[in-house]
């Protein structure tokens, strides 16, 4: 689905970290504004979580990036 997901955390983490909403929504859409697909886009066929070196629970985060983001 072409989605930029370290960008995408990059941008979740960061609204979490230091509360800030603007900044991070902003980064999110320059960057699907580059062409990339939304956190929503995510169809949960979970290619990514099979090799996410940190083992992360990517669907679940997308879904959590997705309801902050791309409101």
């Amino acid at each position: 689905m072409n989605i930029s997901i370290p960008d995408v955390f990059r941008a979740l983490n960061t609204m979490t970290l230091y509360g800030d909403v603007f900044r991070p929504k902003a980064f999110y859409g320059g960057v699907i504004g580059l062409g990339h697909g939304r956190a929503s886009e995510c169809i949960g066929c979970g290619q990514c979580e099979g090799v996410c070196p940190q083992h992360l629970p990517i669907i679940s985060l997308l879904k959590e990036a997705s309801s902050k983001l791309d409101t």
